[in-house]
């Protein structure tokens, strides 16, 4: 299955470099066919001036969004098709710009930002992977932040941008754009992993203990956007994702965030089978420091409930009733026995 041609990199280019594609292709089709045909004969064949197709007969001047597809082309990464071997790694990064990443709206650069050095790196590093050490002389990390705190990697490679732009990427602010997870990404549990991963790892709310003890804080995942139908339809996207991986999820929220957007919420169940589904399950990309929270989280919540059965228990509570009053199945009761 093709997942990307070279005409979806050059249908990512304004109406006029596409017709200027057309009319090289064109050029390349009359040419093949009649080898004896000059480049006059040619250009007024296709009604255009004789400099254009004497440029194309000498190799040189060929419309930007061709040489795009031959660099691509070069990498092995056209036509690209579902059983590509970096298909993962593309849906990672992929994943990472519907999150703390994106493409800048005058597309002069792909990003990444986060509180975690390595995790900018490891974005960067991802890109190499996949189109070689050649980018590396388009990048940049900066420091940002009031106090110097988080970290953007930039790349400018327009190759990649386009790429990424053709695959779906979002382009500017996602505030005001109606995101959607590309269909080929639920085709491989791979594929939906390393993406809702990478995007989880901007996006999730990770749990603490809450401070009356007995339950964990908010677990989910937020978007903001002005309008609720783009939103709504984006986070069903990834509660089909989650439920496809026996998470439960909840309703979605909807808060203020300032006078135009609002904080849309998707409420992921906190019960403890379902978090340790989620914790095992979903991997974290680019966030050392939220899987690891996430594992932290967990340990205490079931050594949480296990002193608290051990206390109900003592105080001639049924082993049913105890459950109940927890909270807790008998699977999940399995869980903080043998932990």
């Amino acid at each position: 299955m093709i997942i990307l041609t070279e005409q979806d990199i050059i249908n990512t280019y304004d109406p006029r470099q596409q017709e200027q594609c057309r009319l090289y292709f064109e050029y390349k089709r009359i040419k093949n066919e009649n080898s004896n045909f000059g480049y006059k004969r040619i250009a007024k064949l296709l009604g255009q001036p004789y400099g254009k197709t004497r440029w194309w007969h000498a190799g040189k001047h060929i419309p930007v969004p061709i040489q795009t597809v031959e660099w691509l082309k070069t990498r092995e990464l056209l036509p690209l098709t579902l059983d590509h071997p970096k298909l993962p790694l593309l849906s990672r990064v992929l994943g990472a710009s519907f999150g703390d990443g994106g493409i800048f709206a005058n597309l002069n650069a792909i990003f990444l930002s986060s509180s975690e050095l390595d995790a900018v790196k490891e974005f960067g590093d991802d890109l190499k992977t996949i189109f070689g050490d050649e980018i590396e002389k388009n990048f940049r990390i900066i420091e940002s932040g009031e106090y110097g705190h988080s970290w953007c990697y930039q790349n400018t490679n327009r190759n990649i941008i386009r790429l990424f732009v053709a695959l779906g990427a979002p382009v500017g602010r996602k505030s005001a754009l109606a995101l959607s997870v590309p269909s080929w990404i639920f085709l491989k549990q791979t594929l939906s992993h390393e993406f809702f991963g990478a995007y989880f790892g901007g996006e999730l709310g990770t749990p603490t203990i809450h401070k009356n003890n007995n339950q964990l804080t908010s677990l989910d995942l937020g978007i903001v956007s002005n309008n609720k139908i783009f939103a709504e339809e984006f986070l069903e996207q990834v509660r089909y994702y989650l439920t496809n991986n026996s998470i439960k999820t909840g309703s979605i929220c909807i808060t203020p965030h300032d006078e135009f957007k609002f904080l849309f919420r998707l409420q992921i169940s906190k019960d403890l089978e379902n978090y340790n589904n989620f914790v095992k399950k979903i991997p974290m990309k680019y966030c050392l420091y939220k899987q690891k929270r996430l594992e932290d989280a967990l340990v205490k919540f079931i050594h949480l409930k296990k002193e608290r059965y051990k206390d109900l228990r003592r105080m001639d509570y049924t082993h049913e009733h105890t459950l109940k009053l927890l909270n807790l199945t008998e699977e999940s009761f399995n869980l903080i026995k043998w932990n």
